[in-house]
């Protein structure tokens, strides 16, 4: 596996640099309880059904309690611990964590295995996914209108989206040589048979047959068979006479290939590959808690800024009604034509309407979040009946602080799930591949057996005189008894395809898919080094933004007040206030949708440098177990 990521991933002088936490996640045997099956006893003749909990849609626990005064009150780390324990998509991944340990305990016996759920749930984008007026939606034109109505039901991204990290496409390699039964087997037979003879009246044929064979395979492809019975025949002479008879016979027989099929390589690949894709499968579980902190941290922020843009909204509406009550009495007064007070009578309403969309926004956003946070969705009754106050900010620093570029690429390559699992399906693929060569090969077997036929020997008797207690054999002992006979066999046995299209054509086209999934690891590392600089470049072009608005939000503050201080002497006009109002309305909301951009690019750096969990204190153990308990440092 290291060698595997070195060679495929990164340069050679990294190959010591591999990401820690992620072998220790690989290594991790932690299990989900409620997600596991109960098997029968891990004994012999261990026959009983396997059981499972049923599937549990309770309410969101920790939800209650966070509740205070009328309201859910939301962190950022209670938003993504309630979807841990209680997201599907996250319910999902335990399962296929145990079923992936199912599949390794199936290889174990000799069975194929059946494959692991490359899928990883990606979660709604929710209002303020992209093309969204999500913060866009304050007045911005300079005299007021009605602004654009935006239709709620269309901005509602409720669906998940599902994506398959699988390297090897979509045809599967070819099966390979069989693997011998490893499992030690009893097969057996017993019968009773009745056969009326026509030939002597009411003396029916009666006899017993019993048979029974143990057959034990081995990971050097040996296969061994010891077999009993007691066959037994009647025969018919043309004379009206019959003879039944039983023909008694102990065989053991041992193969062994000496090509196709033969060594540990080939006949436990099912095992090592099982291993394998349980170590995939832990990967897979890191990636969809990746997934699913990604888009609930996102669901969140927008949360805050859409309510940050409906306060921003609320004060405009108070600016409004403010120099409405003014106009008013100045028209009162009679030192204001009554068309201004028209005017901001129209500034109010527009802004009204702003304010009923921006909290329709975060209404629905409120919905959107909550479907993330139970297995029941919005449809927990606590999370339909209360309101989401959130307690976390978007706090931006001062600065990024960044590595440069190589580094940050660097720590991806070292961090990212997908890749470390990416290899390991190579990984998997070249032992898959193995096995099509040696299925090209010819069969040759040696084959070795020994057999007893006959057991029915005339018991010893008893001769002499009364007294004497001397025991002697019978003078025609040879010749009363059915002597047991030795069988010995060996030998090799063969089947030689004169062509042997099918074998080769299976094994070349194996190969080439090979070729075809380290090229797929290949890409997926060239689209970690572009997410990687694309992220920094968004991070980077947030900010900037962030920065301007900031600063063309405070010199509209400035405008504002200079306007009205020329307005309350006559020098301005109320048009002009009523424009710069605006303005400053639409800077305000520009700084909100700025810091959220910022937020997201932020969350979204995180992701493509790998380290998203650790920077949220998501503990991969906890989250196994669907209980990650108050955050740790």
């Amino acid at each position: 596996m290291r060698l595997l990521l070195a060679t495929l991933l990164i340069p050679s002088f990294m190959a010591a640099q591999l990401a820690v936490d992620l072998q220790s996640i690989q290594d991790n045997k932690a299990k989900p309880v409620e997600e596991s099956a109960k098997l029968p006893r891990k004994n012999f003749l261990s026959y009983g059904p396997a059981s499972a909990q049923p599937l549990l849609l309770g309410p969101a626990e920790r939800a209650r309690a966070l509740v205070h005064d009328g309201a859910i009150h939301l962190s950022l780390y209670d938003a993504l611990a309630l979807a841990i324990e209680n997201n599907l998509a996250v319910e999902v991944g335990r399962y296929s964590l145990s079923i992936a340990g199912l599949d390794a305990l199936r290889a174990r016996g000799g069975g194929s295995l059946r494959g692991v759920d490359y899928t990883v749930a990606e979660g709604p984008t929710g209002v303020g996914g992209p093309g969204s007026p999500l913060l866009n939606s304050a007045a911005s034109s300079v005299t007021p209108t009605t602004p654009t109505v935006n239709e709620i039901d269309a901005l509602n991204v409720l669906s998940e989206t599902n994506t398959s990290l699988s390297e090897q496409g979509v045809t599967p390699y070819a099966s390979g040589p069989q693997v011998p039964t490893l499992e030690p087997t009893l097969v057996g037979q017993g019968l009773f048979l009745q056969r009326d003879n026509g030939l002597v009246a009411n003396d029916p044929l009666r006899y017993t047959a019993a048979n029974l064979a143990f057959v034990q395979g081995f990971a050097t492809g040996t296969q061994l068979q010891v077999g009993v019975n007691n066959e037994s025949q009647a025969l018919y002479s043309n004379q009206g006479a019959y003879n039944p008879f039983s023909q008694p016979n102990v065989s053991v027989t041992l193969s062994q290939p000496l090509l196709r099929g033969a060594g540990r390589n080939v006949n436990l690949r099912y095992m090592r590959i099982g291993a394998i894709n349980q170590r995939i499968s832990r990967l897979l579980f890191y990636q969809q808690l990746i997934s699913t902190v990604y888009g609930v941290a996102r669901l969140y922020w927008d949360l805050v800024s859409l309510r940050e843009n409906a306060a921003v909204m609320k004060q405009t509406l108070d600016a409004a009604r403010k120099l409405y009550d003014d106009d008013k009495s100045q028209v009162d007064q009679g030192t204001l034509a009554p068309l201004e007070l028209t005017r901001a009578q129209s500034l109010v309403t527009s802004s009204e309407l702003d304010l009923i969309q921006a909290e329709g926004l975060v209404r629905q956003q409120e919905v959107i979040l909550k479907s993330q946070l139970a297995r029941n969705g919005s449809g927990d009754a606590l999370l339909v009946d209360l309101p989401i106050v959130t307690t976390d900010t978007i706090n931006v620093p001062a600065t990024e602080d960044l590595k440069p570029i190589n580094d940050l690429v660097a720590d991806a390559l070292k961090d990212r799930a997908d890749l470390a699992q990416a290899a390991l399906q190579v990984e998997g693929d070249q032992i898959a591949v193995k096995a099509s060569r040696n299925a090209a090969l010819p069969q040759v077997d040696l084959v070795g057996n020994f057999q007893t036929r006959g057991a029915s020997e005339v018991p010893f008797e008893i001769i002499g005189t009364p007294g004497t207690a001397l025991i002697g054999a019978p003078a025609d002992l040879g010749t009363q008894a059915t002597l047991t006979s030795h069988v010995y066999q060996a030998g090799v046995q063969f089947n030689l395809p004169l062509r042997n299209r099918v074998a080769e054509s299976d094994a070349a086209r194996d190969l080439l898919q090979l070729r075809q999934a380290e090229a797929r690891t290949h890409l997926l590392t060239n689209q970690v080094r572009e997410e990687v600089e694309s992220s920094v470049i968004a991070l980077r072009t947030a900010r900037g933004a962030l920065s301007a608005a900031i600063q063309s939000r405070e010199y509209q503050e400035q405008l504002v007040s200079a306007e009205r201080d020329k307005f309350s002497v006559g020098a301005s006009t109320n048009f002009l206030v009523i424009q710069q109002e605006t303005y400053l309305a639409q800077a305000r909301s520009t700084e909100v949708a700025t810091r959220s951009v910022w937020i997201k690019a932020r969350i979204a750096l995180d992701r493509a440098l790998g380290d998203l969990l650790v920077k949220n204190g998501i503990h991969y153990e906890q989250a196994v177990n669907g209980d990650l308990g108050p955050r740790k440092p």
